[in-house]
């Protein structure tokens, strides 16, 4: 890969990261969600994963939320010494959700570090198979905790792809909604005229899993980091679309989302609910 190459993926991956956080949105601690959750580091995992979870169980159905890719890329145009997101937008959506059973998942080496924790996991190795396996042995985990049943599944910007490819890859997730989702990084990469990322899953190759699960993806209409042509051309990709709804948020890649999240959870899902 040449310089000149290597600068446009980083220049892209840093306006992905949101490096700054809005202003005026403080970090929130798990005690400030109405159900009161606790913190739980997975680190028997091959990377640690931060989570937050619910202390009991008060239904059958629990809700994830699934953080986006975090500060992978500095200003400088080099990857992040540390992924952990400035940009706490998704605790805050938790904040507006009312559901008994919330969780919140992290992306490997996020919050906290071991010794497995390098650049490339957090920039180029993005929804690789290992990140997956262990995304999906956290939720393994999570359920078999609070003996849930059901899953719910709800992915920021690049927690999308890894919400698709886990409920891809699982018999008991009944739905996933995505903000500012990466439904589609081949096309995402493609549109911003950078490289690929050789090891990152496409959640369009598990499109048969996937056709049966209700989606709803919302979309910024003022988002230039994830546009509307995502979602577009995941929709175009299914025969079979009458389970997956794409709808138009007034809204940019973090701006815009959580005064109007309690709205948006209440929208019909497209089926199976």
């Amino acid at each position: 890969m040449n310089k000149i190459a290597v600068i446009k993926i980083s220049l892209f991956f840093w306006l992905v990261a949101g490096c700054a956080s809005p202003p005026g949105i403080p970090e929130v601690s798990p005690g400030d969600l109405p159900h009161s959750l606790k913190v739980v580091v997975y680190d028997q995992t091959y990377w640690p994963v931060y989570t937050w979870s619910p202390e009991e169980a008060a239904s059958r159905t629990l809700r994830i939320y699934i953080e986006g890719d975090g500060r992978a890329w500095l200003r400088s145009n080099r990857p992040s010494m540390d992924p952990t997101p400035a940009n706490r937008l998704v605790h805050h959506l938790m904040l507006k959700d009312k559901s008994p059973d919330l969780a919140y998942i992290a992306q490997p080496c996020q919050y906290v570090m071991n010794v497995n924790c390098n650049r490339e996991v957090w920039t180029f190795k993005r929804y690789s198979p290992k990140v997956l396996q262990v995304m999906n042995t956290v939720v393994n985990s999570l359920k078999a905790t609070g003996q849930y049943e059901k899953l719910e599944l709800v992915g920021y910007s690049g927690g999308g792809a890894l919400a698709l490819l886990i409920a891809a890859h699982r018999n008991d997730v009944t739905s996933v909604r995505t903000v500012a989702g990466n439904l589609f990084p081949e096309f995402l990469n493609r549109h911003h005229g950078v490289s690929e990322m050789p090891a990152a899953l496409n959640p369009l190759a598990f499109s048969a899993q996937l056709s049966s699960i209700s989606q709803t993806h919302f979309y910024g209409t003022r988002d230039s980091v994830v546009p509307v042509q995502v979602s577009q051309h995941y929709l175009e990709a299914f025969e079979d679309t009458s389970c997956i709804k794409i709808e138009r948020v007034s809204a940019d890649h973090q701006s815009g989302w959580i005064e109007q999240w309690p709205l948006l959870l209440q929208r019909p899902l497209a089926c199976g609910m």
